[in-house]
Order: C-alpha cells, then sequence, then structure tokens
C-alpha cells in the first residue's frame, strides 16, 4: 500500500472489509484518494496517512447495486399521491376502501384519482366496483405487480374507451362483459399504455422532480445502494425525469450511480426502431458522469399473480390459460436485435417457464454484443432452459430473492411439480451463471433491503427456517454468494465492473459501513442489518463513519 499520505486522502482502517474482489477477498484497511480507492491491506498499512478514520473493527462491504428497480415508479406515485390499498380487498368492499382512501382529497381538485396495491386476481373486479362510491372523478386502481389495473366508468369516458376500442392483441387487453363492453380491468403493459395519460393527469404537473427524485434516492443511499439499475425508466418520448437526473448529476445532487432504461412494449404501442431511437436521443442528452442510458428493456410475459406469466402447460387452478406472450417472440428478437446493434445491452422480463425459454432464445440468437445479456425475474424454470442459461455463457440471471417467500397462491396456480422447480438461483450457480440481485422494488421496504434478501436467500436452505421460502432446500445459497449478487455481479450487468461493485484500488470509492458483520452473525439477526453509513465516490451520502 502507499505510505505517502497527502491532503485529500483519507485511511479507514481497524476494520473487517469484504471486498467482493477474488484476488483479495477480505482486508482490514483501505485508502481512498480523490473519490477512488487507492489501496486495500492491512492497517499498519496506512499508518502514516494523517487523515484516518478508525472503523472500530465493524463490517464494510461494498457499495450494493440493485440491478432491477423502479425507484422512479416510486417517484411518480409521490407526484399522483397514489393511496395504498390492502391487497385482500374484495370486490364488494373496494368503494369504502377507497372512499376512506381519498377522504382527504381537496373536492375543486378536478385531477384524477389513483390507488396501487389491489390483489385484481381475487374475485371478478370491475368499473362498477369503483363507482359505487366514486362517480364524479376518473379513479384508476393499480394491481401491486404492476400488471393490471382497474378504471371507473368516468376513467373510461375520459379515455376514451369503449366496446370499439381495439386490444393490444390476445394477450394485453380490455376485460369485457358478454356483450362486448369494457368492465373497466386493463391487463398487461401494452393495453395499460392507453391509459397514461389519466396517470400523468393525476400528478403534480407543477412540481419540481429534483425533490421526489432526491428524497427517493436518499432513502436508497440510507439502505446502502450507490448504482441502481431503474427498469423502465422511461417508455415514450417524455425525458422530464432524465433531464431532472442529469441536472441533479451536474449540481453534485445526486447520492448514487444511476443507470436508466427504455421500456418497449411491441409494435403496436412503438415500432422498435422508434424505440431505439429515443434510447439514442436520451443517451445524446441526459448522459452524464453518473446517469448512464445503456439498456432496452423487454416484456416476455406477465405474473403468476394475474395468471399472466407464459407458461408451456396450463395453469393448475385456470385451465383455460397458459398466461400472457405481452411481446410476441418475433417482435422480442427483432426489438433485442436492434438494440444490441446500436450498442445497447438487453434486459427481459420472464417468469414462466416459457417465457424464460423465449427470453433465452432471444438473447442468444444475438451472439456476441457490446452491452450485456440479462433474463430478470426468472421465477420458473425446466430442465430444457436451466441448460440453454447454462450453455449461453454470456447471460445474466437477475432476480429478486424475497420472492422466494412463500405466499398462499403460487402452489394453487402452478401446481405442485411446478411449484417445486422456481428461482434455481444455486443451480445457476454451479453452471457458471452470473446471478445479479435487485428490488424490483419501488422502495418498498419489504424489498429494498439487501440483508432482508441475503436472509432469504440463505434461510431458503436452512433446515430450521426453509418453510418460509419456496422449496427445493438445494436452492438456498450462502452469504458470500448473495454478497457478489449484490455487489460485483450487479456491476457487471450493467457493464460497469470497472467502476463500481468491488474494494479494489482504481474503482469508484463506494463502499457501506455496516451495524454487524453480515458474514458471521446469526442467520436470523442477518435481516436486521442496517448501514450505519454509505460512501459513494468517496463521498458519505448516508450516516456517519
Amino acid at each position: 500500500m502507499a505510505q505517502n499520505a497527502h491532503r485529500g486522502e483519507i485511511a479507514y482502517y481497524n476494520g473487517t472489509v469484504y471486498t467482493a474482489d477474488g484476488r483479495c477477498p477480505k482486508a482490514e484497511a483501505f485508502l481512498v484518494r480523490d473519490g477512488r480507492f487507492h489501496a486495500v491491506g492491512g492497517s499498519e498499512d496506512v499508518a502514516r496517512c494523517p487523515n484516518r478514520v478508525d472503523l472500530r473493527g465493524r463490517c464494510v462491504i461494498p457499495g450494493l447495486v440493485d440491478s432491477h428497480c423502479h425507484a422512479l415508479a416510486g417517484v411518480s406515485q409521490a407526484l399522483m399521491r397514489v393511496a395504498q390499498i390492502d391487497a385482500a380487498t374484495t370486490p364488494e368492499r373496494l368503494g369504502d376502501a377507497l372512499r376512506a382512501a381519498f377522504a382527504d382529497r381537496a373536492p375543486e381538485d378536478a385531477r384524477p384519482l389513483a390507488a396501487m396495491g389491489l390483489d385484481l386476481t381475487r374475485g371478478t373486479f370491475s368499473a362498477r366496483d369503483i363507482d359505487s362510491a366514486i362517480s364524479d372523478r376518473a379513479v384508476v386502481v393499480l394491481s401491486g405487480d404492476g400488471h393490471a389495473l382497474l378504471l371507473n366508468s368516468r376513467a373510461m369516458e375520459t379515455l376514451g374507451i369503449d366496446r370499439d376500442t381495439e386490444d393490444c392483441g390476445a394477450d394485453s387487453y380490455f376485460e369485457r362483459d358478454g356483450g362486448g363492453n369494457p368492465t373497466g380491468l386493463v391487463l398487461e403493459p401494452p393495453a395499460m399504455m392507453r391509459c397514461k395519460s389519466l396517470l400523468d393527469a393525476a400528478a403534480d404537473a407543477a412540481a419540481d422532480l429534483t425533490e421526489p427524485l432526491g428524497t427517493v434516492l436518499d432513502a436508497y443511499a440510507a439502505l446502502g445502494y450507490t448504482t441502481i439499475f431503474e427498469a423502465m425508466s422511461v417508455d415514450d418520448g417524455e425525458a422530464s425525469f432524465p433531464e431532472a437526473l442529469y441536472r441533479m448529476d451536474a449540481e453534485g445532487r445526486l447520492p448514487l450511480r444511476f443507470s436508466g432504461s427504455f421500456g418497449y412494449h411491441g409494435e403496436d404501442v412503438l415500432p422498435a426502431r422508434e424505440a431505439v431511437a429515443l434510447l439514442k436521443g436520451l443517451q445524446r442528452r441526459f448522459s452524464s458522469e453518473h446517469v448512464f442510458w445503456q439498456t432496452m428493456k423487454l416484456f416476455a410475459d406477465g405474473t403468476v399473480e394475474e395468471r399472466t406469466a407464459l407458461l408451456y402447460e396450463p395453469y393448475a387452478d385456470a385451465p383455460d390459460t397458459r398466461g400472457s406472450e405481452v411481446t410476441k417472440e418475433r417482435e422480442l428478437a427483432e426489438a433485442a436485435r436492434r438494440a444490441a446493434a446500436a450498442g445497447f445491452s438487453v434486459h427481459i422480463h420472464a417468469i414462466g417457464d416459457r417465457a424464460v425459454g423465449n427470453a433465452l432464445r432471444t438473447l442468444r440468437g444475438l451472439g456476441k454484443i457490446a452491452g450485456t445479456k440479462t433474463v430478470a425475474h426468472n421465477q420458473l424454470y425446466g430442465a430444457a432452459e436451466v441448460a440453454a442459461l447454462s450453455a449461453a455463457g454470456d447471460v445474466f440471471f437477475q432476480t429478486t430473492p424475497h420472492w422466494a417467500v412463500a405466499d398462499e397462491y403460487t402452489e394453487r396456480a402452478l401446481g405442485r411439480e411446478r411449484f417445486l422447480r422456481q428461482f434455481p438461483v444455486a443451480t445457476m450457480l454451479r453452471g457458471g451463471v452470473t446471478v445479479s440481485f435487485g428490488s424490483d422494488s419501488c422502495l418498498e421496504p419489504a424489498t429494498a433491503n439487501a440483508f432482508l434478501g441475503m436472509y432469504y436467500a440463505e434461510a431458503r436452505g436452512d433446515a430450521e427456517r426453509c418453510k418460509e421460502c419456496y422449496p427445493p432446500r438445494s436452492e438456498g445459497i450462502g452469504r458470500l454468494d448473495s454478497l457478489r449478487a449484490y455487489t460485483i455481479n450487479g456491476a457487471r450487468q450493467l457493464g460497469l465492473e470497472r467502476e463500481t461493485g468491488s474494494i479494489t484500488p482504481g474503482k469508484s470509492a463506494d463502499f457501506v459501513i455496516l451495524d454487524r458483520d453480515v458474514m458471521t452473525c446469526p442467520l436470523e439477526e442477518l435481516k436486521e442489518t442496517r448501514a450505519v453509513a454509505t460512501c459513494f465516490c468517496g463521498r458519505m451520502t448516508a450516516g456517519e463513519a
């Protein structure tokens, strides 16, 4: 390590440092110079540096990388004052729940009302369930998974949705009654995009985006994140968020590195060539030192909750459906090809086994590309998909470990045999696949906490705690693998591994000081871990060292 300390250097010593760098996996001290790790080693090596911070034995890890989140959706929800609805609310109780949720809204405010959290698979919801309580204002209720929404009659009238409105194909549509009239239920993003103007109208158009952006991003920093990938930052030509992020970075106000993406929903919504052109425009106009526009986000299917995850065989509790091919495979392949040819990374949402198969064929068909190739979520696999991903060699397996928590509906939906082959994380690691973890969160505490994610990743394979999680126990993984999934592997997925993801000389000084040793503490304590301080590019963005 360097012995010539000078002004601008800070030495952190007497710590337990897990670097996520295979060449030097553990250290006691490191030296930060001009916002970068200058050296990593033992406490005695930094003794001559006059600016020193005693870590007092505390645990230090690289800054966390959220490989798939929806931070901007959290900002949008704040601007729309989205009310949260209990997921278990029934059609009969929805009107009362909404009336209570919106009781504080001023009558003179004519903006549409928005709520979120409803489980739209619990019964047959329709516009009438909202109309019974609120009929004089447009109301939109989003499902908790973001793959469906419910409109009241005034909202459909405002949007011009009626029996003559065309669906976006068989897999993204407006639910209809026996007479062909829309009921108010809208499934999957292509059709939901036709309701976007209503959601935009619900937001405060005069608001300065940098304030709520700062609040949300500061909250991520407080959880230990120094890099996030926003999966579907933009899905049209609207650029207010990219402009605000660019401005915040220029003013030194970003507490973390932001990697953004463009969401493609199929040719009926926006042709792939136009989507790629818009992403190029974002990259050209709004890239900065810490803001990147380098990924095309695609959708192969929906979710198990909405019975729109795409399966090879019918759902066990809905034998008339195999889910939704939200983007036809040929359109998926064409959009991916255009994005890759332009130098972008390709990131595909795929949850059902058939969707995973479609995504893998699409990505493997691209050959070697300048960006990276990722399948996101990866809930259900068959033997063929396991073999295909292992053989690919350059496709990332991105998922959210919190999702392996047991629930009341998944086995009912999939049946026992498929239930037993979900989220094959350990299998992928054994096959040499790079696994990255993310929150898929709008900052919900249940999934944004990476240490809770690490807990579930390990608890799944623990003899005492495995009942909390989906089987099989063989898919549980160890803490070092989880740490790498939340740090260096996420950085690799984003093409940022030379800049961040490990405590390595030359990289940005992104690190987190924790309140306990996450490699050795009892498993039950792991989920209680808190970030004492978060450092991004050498400056503390949350807490104090």
